[in-house]
């Protein structure tokens, strides 16, 4: 079949996906922001904020090493 070896691909796309919609999220979040509705306290912020660096280091070793 032609999808062999190929689930690092998948994988990839997942993250890719799922870093589309932490987007998404945060796009949202930013228009709350910009209303004075503060949900999450600024520790919280700060951890969210790594998702993009781990995310994107994820992406980047799947397509390198092609783990599976």
């Amino acid at each position: 079949s032609g999808v062999a070896g190929l689930g690092w691909l998948h994988a990839k796309l997942v993250f890719v996906l799922l870093l589309s919609g932490y987007h998404g999220w945060m796009v949202g979040y930013a228009k709350k922001l910009a209303k004075g509705q503060m949900t999450l306290s600024g520790k919280q912020l700060r951890m969210i904020n790594e998702v993009p660096a781990l995310a994107a280091t994820i992406i980047v070793v799947l397509v390198v090493i092609k783990p599976f």
